[in-house]
């Protein structure tokens, strides 16, 4: 099995690169990336529930250029219609889209994991484990906005609002969904740390409450706003339930982890790196950890209405950033020349790979059509 293997390579490849130095650093960024791409570049347009949809698209859009592109009616939004004109200029070959596109996600995502996580060993792990990564094969448009917004957080964190902003319309372009995150500097105005979150934690689990009971009223009035979306999946399904129940075990854990768990008469530990500013004043923890518990809310009303399930998936990768935080890597012992294991990183990591286990062998038609594996040459 192909994820399988991509997975264990990522293990392996890890435990080669035992110090967390910066050359290892850019040596297993880079092998990730090119394994991810090279999967998901060169897979057949059968692998992917929407794959084939996007690359129907396409051939009907590669020869109109960029202004027929932009007349073109179709339910996908103008950047990635610009995007199927521009491949048009070079080829015909749907193959392309589906390699072009590739490129962008996983670059996008490696990128960001590269520049903003504290551990990129582990944010590749998840990537996989937590079955982003397959998912990713199937929802083309939406995948690339959120390879954008993911890019985009490290401006954020840097209070480059016009940078930021110009991303995230960037991402808007390939998914409308992606405008809600013009209005994340917000999130940067609350205060983060024990008193406040003593009163986030119980907040945003009451918000989580009331959105699951009015989910089919809000989502039906934004429906007759966006009319297009009317075709997406609307009822619930028990897949989802299994998602929400993951990320709402992680956000609340990294809450309680990183805000409960140091002595509060113990200052230097409340000072210690992981609670450090940015260079612009950005506690990122607090912010990471306000962005986290915001996204119960839509992690919670997708339950009771699938559709919602399209703006959770925009948090969902932020596991990639936020579990790192405080699952730093593994010291290394020079003298021993050996790893010294964490049993609260083996414990995530056992978890991690349970789900994993149990998505692949059974309960395979979460993976949205990316099994069975194929190559476009087989």
């Amino acid at each position: 099995m192909i994820y399988v293997g991509a997975l264990a390579a990522m293990v392996a490849l890890r435990f080669l690169l035992h110090e967390y130095t910066e050359r290892n650093k850019k040596i297993f960024t880079l092998c990730a990336f090119l394994l991810l791409f090279f999967i998901a570049a060169f897979r057949d347009v059968s692998v992917g529930r929407d794959t084939a949809s996007f690359c129907n698209i396409f051939s009907d859009i590669w020869w109109r250029g960029f202004a027929g592109a932009l007349r073109y009616q179709s339910w996908t939004e103008p950047g990635f219609r610009l995007l199927c004109a521009a491949i048009g200029f070079f080829t015909n070959d749907p193959q392309w889209l589906i390699i072009v596109t590739s490129l962008l996600i996983h670059g996008f995502i490696s990128l960001a994991i590269y520049r903003q996580s504290r551990n990129v060993y582990l944010s590749f792990f998840l990537y996989m484990a937590l079955m982003l990564y397959p998912y990713y094969l199937s929802m083309m448009r939406q995948a690339l906005a959120i390879a954008i917004l993911l890019f985009a957080l490290e401006f954020l964190k840097k209070r480059k609002w016009i940078v930021y902003a110009l991303l995230v319309l960037l991402a808007f372009s390939f998914h409308t969904s992606a405008i809600i995150f013009l209005a994340a500097p917000l999130l940067l105005l609350i205060p983060v740390n024990r008193k406040t979150l003593s009163i986030l934690l119980p907040a945003f689990a009451a918000a989580a409450v009331i959105a699951t009971a009015f989910a089919s009223i809000f989502v039906n009035a934004l429906l007759r706003l966006f009319s297009k979306y009317s075709a997406y999946e609307q009822s619930s399904f028990d897949a989802l339930y299994y998602y929400f129940a993951v990320f709402a075990v992680f956000a609340v854990y990294g809450a309680v982890r990183l805000y409960f768990t140091v002595p509060a008469t113990d200052p230097a530990r409340l000072d210690a790196p992981p609670r450090a500013r940015t260079a612009a004043g950005v506690d990122e923890v607090g912010f990471m950890t306000t962005l986290m518990l915001l996204g119960l809310i839509p992690a919670a009303a997708m339950t009771q209405f699938g559709i919602i399930e399209r703006v959770f998936n925009y948090f969902e990768v932020f596991y990639l950033l936020w579990i790192p935080l405080f699952l730093p890597p593994f010291d290394f012992d020079k003298q021993k020349r050996r790893l010294g294991f964490r049993a609260e990183t083996l414990f995530i990591g056992f978890f991690c790979l349970a789900y994993f286990a149990i998505v692949l062998f059974m309960r395979s038609a979460q993976w949205y059509d990316a099994l069975p594996y194929r190559f476009f040459w087989q």
